[in-house]
């Protein structure tokens, strides 16, 4: 009898533990300018279609996930994704809505969704929207730098509401 006992108050505290609300620390106002500001780099780098801008807000080793993309690895690599992404749209601007950001001394995770609107080769007007996860390594100056990317399609948007 007493180890069923001792199982349901150790699956009840589990659960608990799962389902109680945690308690997020006030981020430092440093870390979310210093982060808002790489977003701020991230916009101008689309506007500018500036692919070593582009290249220089990530890390040596960052790497890019995107499902429609072979993923790619390094600066270089980037810079030639988005050199050849880019090459044939203009007008690019980019919004990112942060949802939320986790942080950590040396590291941040940053959750969030973007639209993504250019004119393509023919001058129509496309809009793209997604959702993002980015890993951000703070470096020893105290910026921001982005180590790791994963964005994907928004498919939660009706049909008849895409461009």
């Amino acid at each position: 009898m007493r180890l069923p006992t001792t199982i349901a108050v150790v699956t009840l505290t589990v659960l608990g533990l799962a389902c109680a609300q945690s308690v997020e620390r006030p981020v430092p106002n440093e870390v979310v300018a210093g982060i808002d500001s790489l977003n701020a780099r991230l916009v101008q780098a689309y506007r500018s279609r500036n692919a070593p801008e582009y290249g220089a807000l990530f890390t040596d080793s960052a790497v890019f996930e995107w499902p429609a993309f072979n993923t790619v690895q390094g600066r270089p690599a980037l810079e030639a994704m988005v050199s050849g992404n880019w090459a044939s749209l203009s007008d690019q601007d980019l919004q990112l809505i942060v949802s939320s950001r986790r942080v950590a001394p040396n590291h941040a995770t940053e959750f969030g969704a973007f639209q993504q609107s250019y004119s393509d080769p023919k001058g129509a007007r496309m809009t793209e929207f997604g959702r993002y996860v980015v890993y951000l390594a703070r470096q020893e100056d105290g910026t921001w730098l982005i180590d790791r990317f994963f964005g994907f399609a928004d498919s939660t948007r009706p049909v008849s509401a895409r461009p």
